[in-house]
Formats: structure tokens, sequence, C-alpha cells
């Protein structure tokens, strides 16, 4: 690893210091929550009661989120420090909140941005909260299975001709999948347009680490980076990491930080937090030994699962991998390893994606054992779609967000749904990137595709009864 180097501090844990200290001082609880540090939770939760005394309030000692002066103020401050960011903040909203915040601090009602196409759902939220005017930059896509894979230097350069006067680049960074693309070249070419550049790094909290990681966007200098620090560091569920890059001025930070403020609960999670501290606390401890020891659990698992037969593609993060069999559907062969007690990340037409943890040299790992595929003859792999969903390099809506407000919906037939103004995001899970976007006019491209998962049995959001679209009436 070539990380920066780490001063002592990183290994101090304010807010957790705090909680213990309170702890040990708190004789009774007249305060919320309402279980009082767990008395009132029967014994069959003994195994969760102990976890309770954490879950605590503003109480006088332990700060507050949205005003903080004391432990949780010198809690972040570590963590800007560590990232080497401006200002670094909690989230207990998850990347979602921070994704919010972040485009409505850095934009105005009608502003014109550039969207990565492949952008996860809580973006296009976030667009039409803020009444944005959004040009959808088209993504490249993977050749193995056709996943967005960023937006080419390019395209932007292309699109910044057609659009000189747009404010902010909204990019995600790495992908789902764990591929990047060559994000400074973006980043410095928006910069020379005096274009902010915002960044869903969700599945990059970790990249700060170095190499043989990729390089984390805030290194590479975007103004402002949002991280799911739970989906790749040991934190709870919904939390998640927001950082203001160095070079971002005091406008564009106070402006987040209020929108932070209306966005995020006025009652934040302790638990929540302190597994935010932990997990930065894990990250400045990590040594070289400790990056060995988690490549070689990887390593030691693609030997299984190479000998069940499988395919294995590493991805450019050490930690995401597929594994993929010949014929076979990606939700087969998911269900073929849950059967033995393997539950991968998520499923393709033809893949199954597995994310590794980031282990210390001196963890238990879990024990390996003999993974059996068996080839199915009942199902084929569905043919994958010939080309992209889209062919333009650059789209607008067709509908705007302000004009969608006084339009009335009806609904039609997938089937019939070709030229309709979507009413809401078509979105396949995984990965949660809306297929079809609200205010955009449906492409019998589109059409297929969406077909193209229903048959697959995938999840896909926003149709009635799985065949019916919800569009604008243009006749109102």
């Amino acid at each position: 690893m070539d990380r920066k180097k780490v001063d002592s501090e990183q290994h101090r844990r304010p807010l957790f210091d705090g909680l213990n200290q309170h702890k040990k001082k708190e004789k009774v609880s007249f305060h919320v929550p309402g279980h009082k540090n767990g008395m009132n939770w029967d014994e069959t939760w003994s195994s969760f009661q102990s976890a309770l005394s954490f879950d605590q309030t503003e109480v006088t000692g332990l700060d507050y989120l949205h005003d903080p002066e004391g432990i949780l103020k010198e809690s972040q401050e570590l963590l800007s420090k560590f990232y080497g960011s401006k200002k670094s903040y909690y989230l207990i909203n998850g990347s979602t909140v921070g994704n919010l915040a972040m485009i409505m601090g850095a934009t105005n009602k009608g502003d014109q941005v550039f969207v990565d196409r492949g952008c996860h759902q809580s973006v296009i939220h976030a667009l039409e909260l803020a009444e944005l005017r959004p040009v959808f930059l088209t993504p490249d896509w993977t050749e193995m299975d056709q996943a967005p894979l960023g937006v080419n230097i390019k395209n932007l350069k292309e699109a910044f001709e057609h659009y000189p006067a747009v404010k902010a680049l909204i990019v995600t960074y790495p992908t789902y999948d764990g591929m990047v693309y060559p994000i400074e070249e973006l980043i410095e070419y928006a910069r020379e347009r005096k274009c902010l550049v915002l960044v869903d790094e969700a599945h990059g909290p970790h990249l700060t680490l170095g190499d043989p990681f990729p390089t984390s966007a805030l290194d590479l200098g975007a103004d402002a980076v949002v991280q799911s620090a739970h989906k790749m560091l040991p934190s709870l569920t919904q939390t998640a990491y927001l950082h203001i890059g160095n070079q971002s001025s005091d406008a564009l930070k106070n402006k987040i930080e209020h929108y932070l403020h209306i966005f995020q609960s006025s009652s934040p999670s302790y638990p929540l937090m302190v597994s935010l501290e932990y997990a930065r606390y894990f990250l400045a401890d990590f040594t070289k030994q400790d990056l060995i020891a988690t490549l070689k659990y990887r390593d030691l698992w693609k030997k299984q699962f190479k000998k069940a037969g499988l395919t294995i593609f590493q991805s450019d993060d050490p930690l995401k991998v597929k594994v993929s069999l010949i014929n076979q559907s990606g939700e087969e062969l998911a269900g073929q390893l849950e059967e033995q007690g393997v539950f991968g990340e998520k499923t393709d037409g033809t893949s199954v994606l597995l994310t590794f943890p980031l282990l210390k040299k001196e963890t238990k790992i879990t024990e390996l054992f003999s993974i059996h595929i068996t080839q199915s003859v009942k199902n084929e792999v569905p043919k994958k779609m010939k080309t992209p969903l889209l062919i333009a390099p650059f789209v607008e809506l067709d509908l705007s967000y302000e004009r969608q407000t006084s339009s009335t919906n009806k609904q039609i037939s997938l089937a019939e749904a070709e030229g309709k103004i979507a009413a809401r995001n078509i979105t396949p899970y995984p990965p949660g990137i809306p297929l079809v976007l609200k205010g955009e006019r449906i492409k019998v491209e589109q059409i297929k595709q969406i077909n193209h998962y229903l048959d697959q049995n995938m999840r896909v959001t926003g149709l009635e009864n799985q065949k019916e679209v919800v569009f604008f009436s243009e006749n109102d």
C-alpha cells in the first residue's frame, strides 16, 4: 500500500470513549429512547441488550450531530483529517441523504447539470427535488455484461459544446461492480469549464487505502464525494460519509451542511455514529500485513469457486469478484450457491457479484468449504441485448420536473408504451439504476430491455402489476 502516513491521533475514538463514560455514569434513564438502556427488553433479546446502552440521545456530554461542539466534532475532525478533506460528515441516513444534500447544496432551482446515466435512484430524486434541468450522459458499457462503466471524456467535451452553462457534473465512481474509468480527466476538464464535480462514491470508502485499490475521486480533486461506509467498511447498515474537497468554497460547504440538517433525522442514532467512527479507526490501523491477509482470504475462495467449475472475473477493486457458469443465468447460479449457504451481493443475467471484506491479520475467518455446482439444462441464459439502451451521447428529459407537477397520469400496457412519457422511474433491482427516467419518452429498445429483465424474474419497480406503464398525459 502507498497510503499516506497516518498520525497517532487516528487511534483515538472520542465518541466511543464518551459513550463508555456515560454508560458508567448513568444509573437510571429518564430520557428517550423508551427502552431505557434495554431495561424493558425481555431475556430472549439478551444478546442484543448489551448494545442498547449505546443507543443514547443528546444528553450532557454526548454532543449533537447537527451542531457538534464536543466529542462528535472531534470524531468528525479525525475523519476529515484521515481522508484529507476540507470537512467530513457522518451520515445516518445512508448515501441517499448524502446525494440529496450534496446535489441540492451545489445547485439552484433551474440549473442545468450533467448526470451520468448510470446513476443511483437517489441522484434522480435529488434532481427532482431541486427542480434541476438534467442532461443525462450515456456511459460506456462493459462488453461482458453491458453494465454502465462511466462517462468518457469525448462525450463530456461534446456535451459542453451544446450546454456551456452547465453548473455541475454528477458521476458514479467506482461502479457497483467495482470497475473504474479515467475520472481524473473528467474532473480536470470540468474544472476548466468552471463546473463543480459531485461524485457518488458509494462503493469506494476504502479507496483511501491506496495501492492496490483505485484512487478515490476525493484525492483526484472532486468538489464533494459521498461514500457508503457500510458497503465496504465495518460499520452498520445505513451509515455513510460525505466529504467536501479541499478546493471547494465555504459557500458550498455551508449550503450542503444546511441540507444535511434538513434531510437527516433530528434524533441521530448513536450506534450508527459510533460504528462510523470505528470504520475510520479500523482503516487508520490497516497495515500491509492486514492487506496480505485480506487478499489471501479472497484468493482462497477464488480457488474454491474455480474448483467448482466457475469462471472468475476480478474487477478493478480487489474486493469485488464476479463468478459465472457457461449457459447458466446469474439467478440460477445464485440459487445453487445460496442452497450451500453462500450469499452473493447481486446477480445479473450471467453472473453473481461477490463482495469481500477488509480483514485484520488476526481475524478469525470463515472456514472454507467445497462448493458444488451442477450444470442445469432446464433454463438457458437469456440472450444479451445487442446494443446499449441509449444511442445518443446525451439526452434531456422530454417533460421537465416543473411541468410534471401539473400533468395528469394514465396507464397503458408495456407493449403499447413506446413514445409515452414515463410518470415513474422504471428501475430493475439490482442494481437500482433507473432504466427509464420519470419525464423521459419511452423507446422501443427500453421496452425490450424491461421485458428482458422480467423474463429473468428480476424485480422491476415502477410498473403496475409488472405489465403496465404509468405515463404523463400530453393532452391535458
